[in-house]
């Protein structure tokens, strides 16, 4: 029974990495209508600069704010210089250009860094927390990280004038258009 609780609660953190990913996805698919098959070598490529300046003597916070402020940076370099060039092309041809940029940031990264496995240093300790031998706390921690995204972004969503707008666009970029709401007419981004 104990075996069976830790999966379930282990299966629960890894469950919310995963969430976390696929909300990232959505996200970036309700904006644009376009898949970033890219998406994850970008998160890939920004580990490894987290990797480099933790290996480097950085601390871990430091470090973590530092790879979000360079992400931010590669993510909007990447849409205006590969991305808005292209945004009126056909689907097929962002795709390619999305699939291009997947191999390139993977070999890029492969070069840089080599293909081996590199350990990540968690920021939550290894050892159970209060006694509690059912999960550790890197797992609960991963839970907590969840919910507390989750919880920004709902808030982020529901209260904020951008995220009422964002929400308008991706559900009636018509509609949204008319009460001044900027969001590129449906049928640029559906073209094929």
């Amino acid at each position: 029974m104990d075996a069976l609780l830790h999966q379930v609660l282990a299966g629960l953190a890894t469950g919310g990495i995963y969430a976390s990913l696929a909300l990232a996805l959505v996200m970036i698919y309700h904006a644009t209508h376009l898949v970033n098959f890219a998406q994850g070598e970008m998160a890939m490529f920004t580990t490894y600069i987290a990797w480099s300046l933790i290996d480097a003597g950085v601390p871990y916070w430091p470090a973590f704010f530092l790879t979000v402020f360079f992400g931010f940076v590669l993510g909007v370099l990447i849409e205006r210089i590969l991305i808005r060039p292209v945004e009126r092309a056909s689907v097929l041809g962002v795709v390619v250009v999305f699939i291009g940029l997947l191999v390139i940031l993977n070999s890029v990264a492969g070069w840089i860094y080599t293909y081996t496995i590199k350990s990540f240093p968690s920021p939550f300790s290894q050892q159970p927390i209060l006694g509690i031998r059912y999960i550790s706390a890197h797992e609960l921690g991963a839970i907590g990280v969840t919910l507390a995204v989750l919880a920004l972004l709902y808030v982020f969503f529901r209260f904020t004038p951008l995220g009422l707008a964002m929400r308008a666009a991706a559900q009636n970029p018509e509609s949204s258009r008319l009460v001044g709401i900027r969001s590129p007419p449906r049928s640029a981004r559906s073209r094929a």
